[in-house]
This record gives C-alpha cells, sequence and structure tokens, in this order.
C-alpha cells in the first residue's frame, strides 16, 4: 500500500527568495546544490523528497515532506505508528529547510493535520475491476457513473521518499478523461452496499488515478443519488437500471 503523509504548515517564509518544485521529482537548485538531492542525503528515510506548497497567507508554506511506509490504514496500532514517526520527522524536515532552502532561515511550524493522511487500504472486489488501460484509452463504459475523471497515475514509493519506481507519473499523456462504471461501485456478494472513494473495485495502479478528491466527490455523488433511487423505486443497488442513475446525473450537469 502506498505510504501516509501527515501535512503541516510553517511560518515566517520569504517566498520571494524560494523557487518552488512542482512535483516530487523536480528539481530545485540552491546555493549548496540540488535541494532534493540534499534532502535524500539529509532528511531521515523514509522521508527524504521536498515538496512545498504556497498558502494563501502571506509567508505561510504547506509541506507534504513526511512520509511512512509499511503500515496498514485499517490498523489502529499502524496508525498510530504512522502519527508518530511523521511527527517527530517534522522536526528534522524543519531544520533541514531552515539550513538548505532560502527564505526558510526563519521558519517555524505553525499547524499540522489532525490526523493521519491514508493514501491506500483495501480495494474491494466489484462487479468490475477499474484497470490502468481504462484509464489510458479513455474508455466511456455504457453504465457510467462517474465521467470527465482527470489525473495521472500518482503512485508514491512503497520503500521511501518520491514517486513509484516505474515512471507511471510522468509517462501520463492521456488528456481526455475517462468514466467509471456503476459496476465498480457495486461490491460482489454483498446485498444493499454502494462504494464511494478509493474503496472502489480497482487495481492498485488505476487506484492512484481515482482516489484524488474531485473524483472522490464524483463517486459520491454517484453513489448518493443511486441510493436515492433504489429507496424511491424499492429495488436493490444491483438492480438499480443505471439509466435512471444517468439520466439524474445528467440533469444535475454531469456531461460525457
Amino acid at each position: 500500500m502506498q505510504p501516509m503523509t501527515l501535512m503541516f504548515k510553517v511560518g515566517g517564509v520569504d517566498t520571494t527568495q524560494f523557487s518552488f518544485p512542482g512535483g516530487f521529482e523536480d528539481s530545485t537548485d540552491v546555493p549548496v546544490g540540488n535541494l532534493q538531492q540534499i534532502a535524500r542525503r539529509e532528511i531521515p528515510h523514509p522521508a527524504g523528497h521536498v515538496l512545498l506548497y504556497h498558502s494563501t497567507l502571506p509567508g505561510v508554506v504547506t509541506i507534504n515532506m513526511t512520509n511512512c511506509i509499511n503500515v496498514d490504514g485499517t490498523s489502529a496500532e499502524d496508525l498510530t505508528k504512522a502519527d508518530l514517526t511523521c511527527r517527530r520527522q517534522m522536526e528534522y524536515i524543519v531544520a533541514f529547510l531552515r539550513k538548505n532552502a532560502p527564505g526558510f532561515e526563519n521558519c517555524y511550524i505553525i499547524s499540522s493535520a489532525s490526523q493521519i493522511g491514508v493514501r491506500e487500504t483495501r480495494h474491494f472486489h466489484g462487479e468490475y475491476t477499474l484497470t490502468e488501460d481504462d484509464i489510458n484509452e479513455a474508455i466511456l463504459f455504457d453504465d457510467w457513473a462517474v465521467t470527465k475523471a482527470h489525473f495521472n497515475f500518482d503512485i508514491h514509493n512503497i520503500d521511501g521518499a518520491g514517486l513509484d519506481k516505474d515512471g507511471a507519473q510522468r509517462h501520463f499523456r492521456q488528456q481526455n478523461g475517462y468514466s467509471i462504471p456503476y459496476r465498480c461501485l457495486l461490491p460482489l456478494q454483498v446485498e444493499g452496499l454502494l462504494l464511494a472513494g478509493r474503496n472502489i473495485s480497482g487495481t492498485h495502479k488505476a487506484h492512484s488515478n481515482f482516489r484524488v478528491m474531485p473524483i472522490c466527490a464524483n463517486m459520491g455523488q454517484a453513489a448518493g443519488i443511486a441510493a436515492a433511487l433504489c429507496v424511491k423505486k424499492d429495488v436493490l443497488p444491483r438492480q438499480l437500471d443505471v439509466k435512471d442513475l444517468q439520466a439524474v446525473l445528467m440533469v444535475n450537469g454531469v456531461t460525457t
């Protein structure tokens, strides 16, 4: 499963002095060298990448640099371990930025996420399993429940810092968006249950694309409407005519 992360914010940054890297693998040169390469050497494993975001507040930067691997998001013990691991990393990350990143010399922690960020846990087996090929080919399924989903294969390295070794994110070229079929929201052998979000039926690689918030929100819209229609029509989710779901979605502005 993908690593977990605890996001946090620092204040006291002169953002005019720093060139923000756009992604995990993007290089930023600073007076002492390449910041990504220095981070790999100086920040304790399994952290070691630089990913920083502008915020809406002056002098405040959001940091996505903590990293915890080999943890299970369905285990309370592992969630506690991940939270402690990432909170300990925050001290080293701030010290690294003060030392190496121009404008961060006087930065200080002002807030952190209330809980650890879990990217991946269990995947249900559904009536259909969405694959990376479906996404690459931008297939429009007849029983679509989500359309025009668009992101990339954002697989974080399960062994440490940065992205997965296959470089899927950089090689993703499909710009047309893709659809997610209603069947992915229907778990096998369980009646009366609809899936929405990262737990739908999909492969590990496909999941790295559909796991992001906007796409998950669209799944939630489809599942919520489907549940309401099932109540109205007194049918189980597996018995619902997907054309009825699509009709309501289109009234609400969803297009193919």
